[in-house]
This record gives structure tokens, C-alpha cells and sequence, in this order.
């Protein structure tokens, strides 16, 4: 499966102010919702000013979307590693579990379920629809978007501290 979402091919240097600024903006959108975040405490953990900030990203909203942009793609990077050797009929399985290990692993769920303020549809729920369409599932799209909202509610369990993981990724599982 060949992924298109490619936004954004340029590393910062390791220590430059861009760099230090993603580092810290990854922390606290993984921390906090995006309404909460400030983006002193951003350019504070960072040890720059708020003007750096401003200069590299012009808003909060296009850094924050830099942020999601650039998870989104590593989760559907993951994803794209573990299916490949599948079959058709573990795929959509393996594909969500694959989701919902990589958001947690990477501890990102806040960013993860919380709605996109930008207003733009996930691209993780195009993905599983693709999957689902390739191996010809009916209502493909729809399909995507349920298991995306499925495994949004089971991240949602385990970052709230409601249910231990493995007992979520059990049902998870079940209900694929």
C-alpha cells in the first residue's frame, strides 16, 4: 500500500531552534489537548521565545498541524510495515491493532483523539477505508471510518486509565 502523505521531507538539524521547538511541541500536544497548550510553555521548554515560535511555524494552529501531520504519517508508516504480510482476511485486524499499538507506543493518544481543530479528516481513516477497499469489503470508506473511531475509543480507555491495555487490545482484537 503505497503511502501519498507525504507533507514533510525536511528534518530539522539536531539542537537548531525548529528542532527544539518540535521536540517541545510533540511533548505537550502528547500531554495536553490542543486547547490547553500554551505556546509560552512551548517556547519555555524549548528555551526559546514565543517569536521563534511565531517565525519557524506563524501560527499555533500550522505548528500543531505540523506535529499531527508528521505522527499521522509515522503511525501509517507502521501500519504499511505490518500488513504487508498478511493475508487479506487478518489485514483490517492487524492494520487497527497496528494503530492502536503505535499511538500508544509512541505516547500521543491526547493528539491522536482529539478532533482535528483544522477541520480536516484523518488520514488514518482514508488508509484503513484503502485497506478495506483493496481487499473488497463493501461500504470500504464508512468501514474506515468505525475502525478509526473504534480505536480512537480503545486509546481513549487506556491514556483515561478506564481499562489496563492488553484487556483493550484484547477487545479490540475481538471486535475485528
Amino acid at each position: 500500500m503505497e503511502n501519498s502523505m507525504r507533507l514533510h521531507n525536511d528534518i530539522p538539524i539536531p539542537g537548531s531552534t525548529r528542532h527544539k521547538l518540535i521536540q517541545a511541541g510533540l511533548n505537550q500536544f502528547s500531554k495536553q489537548y490542543y486547547v490547553d497548550v500554551e505556546v509560552e510553555e512551548i517556547a519555555k521548554e524549548a528555551g526559546v521565545t514565543v517569536g521563534a515560535l511565531y517565525h519557524h511555524f506563524k501560527s499555533k494552529g500550522s505548528f500543531y498541524g505540523l506535529i499531527r501531520d508528521d505522527i499521522t504519517m509515522r503511525i501509517i508508516d507502521r501500519v504499511e510495515a505490518a500488513v504487508e504480510s498478511h493475508s487479506n482476511e487478518k489485514v483490517l485486524s492487524v492494520a487497527c491493532t497496528a494503530v492502536f499499538d503505535g499511538v500508544l507506543r509512541t505516547g500521543v493518544g491526547k493528539l491522536f483523539t482529539e478532533p482535528d481543530p483544522r477541520n480536516q479528516h484523518d488520514p488514518i481513516e482514508k488508509f484503513l477505508g484503502d485497506i478495506a477497499k483493496e481487499i473488497g469489503e463493501e461500504n470500504p470508506y464508512e468501514l474506515g471510518i468505525i475502525l478509526l473511531e473504534a480505536i480512537k475509543s480503545a486509546v481513549r480507555q487506556v491514556i483515561h486509565g478506564t481499562s489496563e491495555k492488553e484487556k483493550v487490545r484484547a477487545a479490540l482484537q475481538r471486535l475485528l
